[in-house]
């Protein structure tokens, strides 16, 4: 039965990501730039940053269901905000509204979800997988659903959606919350031995001896975030200057996540990759393949050419997104288990790991928006091989002179 909870975090998702998709939309029909489409998400990581710093300070696992369902209240309220607005400021100012909702929905869930894991050591990596395996595929469904309804029947459907399952998500969390057990932080420090010695067995690891590598995840997951949020931007001016249909945009976002939640869901078993040089640089690889192919389908020679009367384009861009997805599932996975895995900086590391995101949220549409109407869509996936390849190199350096890993 406790495993129902990580069906909270899959309903936020689609609730945030569509809520996205359909602003964005709106503002790229309307006409406006490529920079003013990106500030949609921009507003909401700003506000996400801010809040949770705030939430950092006053989250527990004893509190975190009722903060959960505040936040579930709080996205119904914006979904009727959003239908009656249509000034662009005004949609601003509610996403960010929405990212206070999103704070104080997500960084308790991840206390409630260790909370409710009841091997505090190595069930943490079943945890992590399974939490990624949700909240990909709820990011991946809030277009694709999104981007249909939109299509079909209005923008303004969107939001009776996504208020309904608000509603519905806080009566759940209400229903499940005694599945918490509250355990205290153990006080367990990583001897020197423990910093120096190479784990031959990876079979029986216990994490709280090995070192703390959270730094190295938030670097290598802020450039991961600002491709994410580039092409979460960019994507919805894309469909317009191509005439691509927004049931397609949509499912092309939804790809991403699709392959992000898959790639977590497969290393539910890995017990030490996280800490190897070699699985690491494996999954950048396919951040750079991602970009290349999203430079590739940029391209004008590709106008007119299909492949089994789908535009080849549209492949590539299909083929972009799940590539990506690949690698994104690998950072978010390591972003979370190095939180979670810590005895007694957990909550900290949730708040911290929040807010590059959301630091991501805010530059990523920005840098997209800003170098794709200075110089085109082209640069964007050029700046951003050159920041991966960057990152992957420093994460291949330090876990080789950490050598915490034999064999």
């Amino acid at each position: 039965m406790r495993f129902l909870i990580y069906l909270f975090p899959a309903v936020a998702d689609v609730i945030i990501a569509a809520t996205m998709f359909v602003c964005s939309n709106r503002l790229a029909d309307a006409g406006r730039s490529r920079t003013e489409v990106a500030v949609v998400f921009a507003a909401w990581a700003m506000a996400y940053i801010i809040s949770n710093q705030i939430l950092a300070r006053l989250v527990t696992s004893r509190n975190a269901a009722v903060m959960m369902i505040a936040a579930n209240l709080l996205f119904a309220a914006t979904a009727g905000v959003f239908v009656i607005i249509d000034n662009v400021w005004a949609i601003y100012a509610t996403m960010a509204v929405l990212a206070v909702a999103s704070a104080l929905f997500f960084l308790p869930f991840q206390l409630f979800m260790k909370a409710v894991e009841p091997d505090q050591n190595q069930g943490v990596v079943r945890s992590v997988a399974i939490y990624t395996l949700a909240w990909s595929l709820g990011f991946a469904s809030g277009p694709f659903i999104a981007g249909f309804i939109y299509q079909g029947l209005g923008w303004q459907w969107c939001f009776a959606f996504t208020g309904l399952i608000s509603l519905l998500t806080a009566g759940g969390v209400q229903l499940l919350k005694h599945h918490a057990k509250h355990h205290r932080d153990e006080a367990v420090t990583p001897s020197e031995a423990a910093l120096t010695q190479p784990i031959s067995n990876a079979e029986d690891v216990n994490y709280h001896t090995m070192p703390d590598v959270v730094w190295l995840q938030w670097v290598v997951t802020g450039v991961g975030c600002l491709g994410i949020y580039a092409l979460l931007a960019l994507l919805p001016s894309v469909g317009v200057s191509f005439a691509i249909p927004k049931s397609q945009i949509g499912s092309i976002i939804a790809a991403i996540y699709v392959m992000q939640a898959l790639t977590g869901l497969s290393l539910i078993r890995g017990k030490t990759w996280m800490f190897r040089p070699m699985p690491v640089a494996g999954f950048a690889l396919f951040g750079l393949l991602s970009m290349a192919g999203f430079g590739v389908s940029l391209l004008g020679a590709l106008d007119g050419i299909e492949l089994f009367a789908v535009p080849l384009r549209t492949i590539g861009f299909y083929i972009s997104a799940a590539c990506y997805g690949v690698f994104s599932g690998s950072f978010f996975f390591g972003l979370v288990f190095h939180a979670l895995v810590h005895p007694h900086r957990s909550a900290r590391y949730v708040a911290i790991n929040e807010t590059v995101v959301g630091m991501c949220g805010v530059a990523g549409p920005i840098m997209a928006g800003t170098l794709a109407d200075r110089f085109g869509f082209f640069a964007v996936p050029v700046v951003l091989i050159v920041m991966i390849m960057g990152v992957a190199i420093l994460q291949v350096v330090v876990l080789r002179g950490l050598r915490v890993i034999s064999g």
